[in-house]
């Protein structure tokens, strides 16, 4: 038998796994220290059993445990985790913990400026792999927090310009693999394609002080693919699934959907995007207009540069921008109380699913493409997703037949 000290605030299930590293040994403690009343106060004694010995045959990874990894570690004191994943971002974790100074597992994990490399599974697959931001330690009268942001391995190409001796970075006749293999092979990281690159690109060039992602999701978006992270800390090249094959049907107040709500934006819908060659001595380059179809009799022009000189290729530019803009104005974000879908599998961007929600101006059963998940777990084991919702083709440059009001 041992004993632990209660923090303001404190449950068995953070008790439990500040003393076990499982919160699921909660009723263990429970049992042990009978007429205890949770949550508790600052300095609260309570009785710690041993921890009993796991019996043959038992698995020893449950594939709802999640298991925080910093430096290499486990750190198994966090109170909440929070880790989002998209089909066109990289993915990102936010950490929440208790902070005791006085404890080198804490300074250590969360010192600023190291990068810590941070590391995230779920029943011991990897869900994130990234590197830890700045943390931000929070001080009150009767407790100490620490929050820490963390992205993906690959996000660092967004913060930073390729060393000096890479340049001049040149490419002509080009294909997107060997562009993106040689901006990230100075950061140690690896490229993976599951869709064909496309083209080649006739010239580019990544000038000094341009940043290697947003460059790489310029071009990308050229050829109708889109750019995220693996949950290794990969690049990942993709195009987004077709409908048709939804993974769960959702319905207005019927469990686990908690809630429906639209997010539209109008300021970046057009009624036609024109692209643009650049100029080149002096001569102005071709031009090539797509109309949108479901805005007639108002004017809201977009003309951007393409970064290439292939006609086939300022189309494909044109098509691309034109259904990514559906993309960009309609979205819905639905919040359901579990992680997994109706298969069990968690719930992961580049899926489809059906949603029915009158109250949202969702009209009918409306099939929806999943580009972001935002899985949240406190350390009282309340699980959350929240879901952000777009039209299905539109990052495939298709321009929807029908909108979920329709």
């Amino acid at each position: 038998m041992g004993k632990i000290t209660t923090r303001k605030g404190d449950t068995f299930d953070l008790l439990a796994r500040r003393a076990y590293g499982d919160d699921r040994k909660s009723s263990t403690l429970s049992a042990a220290n009978p007429g205890a009343v949770e949550p508790f106060e600052a300095g609260v004694v309570l009785t710690v059993p041993e921890q009993p010995q796991q019996t043959a045959g038992t698995q020893a990874d449950d594939p709802s445990e999640l298991a925080l990894s910093i430096n290499g570690k486990r750190f198994r004191f966090w109170t909440g985790v929070s880790i989002t994943r998209s089909i066109d971002a990289m993915d990102s974790l936010l950490v929440t913990a208790p902070f005791d100074p006085a404890d080198p597992v804490f300074r250590e994990a969360f010192r600023p400026f190291a990068f810590a490399p941070v590391g995230l599974t779920v029943g011991g697959a990897p869900l994130f792999t990234g590197t830890m931001l700045t943390p931000d330690p929070d001080l009150k009268e009767d407790s100490r927090t620490v929050s820490a942001a963390c992205y993906s391995v690959p996000a660092v190409t967004g913060d930073c310009t390729a060393p000096a001796s890479a340049y001049p970075l040149e490419w002509d006749n080009a294909g997107l693999e060997t562009i993106a293999a040689a901006l990230v092979e100075p950061f140690g990281l690896s490229v993976v394609f599951d869709a064909e690159e496309g083209a080649v690109f006739e010239r580019v060039a990544l000038k000094p002080g341009e940043k290697a992602l947003p460059f790489l999701i310029k071009l990308a978006q050229q050829r109708g693919l889109l750019v995220s992270s693996t949950e290794r800390g990969e690049l990942l090249f993709t195009k987004s699934v077709a409908a048709g094959s939804p993974v769960a049907r959702l319905t207005e107040g019927v469990a686990p959907l908690v809630d429906v709500a639209p997010i539209f934006n109008p300021q970046e819908y057009y009624s036609e995007i024109t692209g643009i060659e650049p100029m080149v001595v002096g001569l102005q380059g071709g031009q090539i207009t797509v109309k949108n179809p479901r805005l007639r009799g108002i004017v809201r022009p977009l003309a951007f540069e393409v970064a290439d000189t292939i006609n086939a290729d300022i189309q494909a530019a044109c098509d691309a921008k034109a259904g990514r803009m559906f993309a960009n104005v309609v979205n819905y974000s639905i919040t359901v109380a579990t992680w997994r879908d109706p298969s069990g599998e968690l719930w992961k961007p580049n899926t489809t699913l059906t949603v029915d929600a009158p109250g949202a101006m969702v009209y009918g059963e409306y099939e929806f493409l999943v580009r972001t998940v935002t899985l949240s777990r406190t350390g009282d084991g309340g699980k959350l997703a929240v879901l952000a919702l777009t039209i299905p083709g539109a990052f495939e440059s298709k321009i929807p037949e029908a909108l979920p009001w329709d």
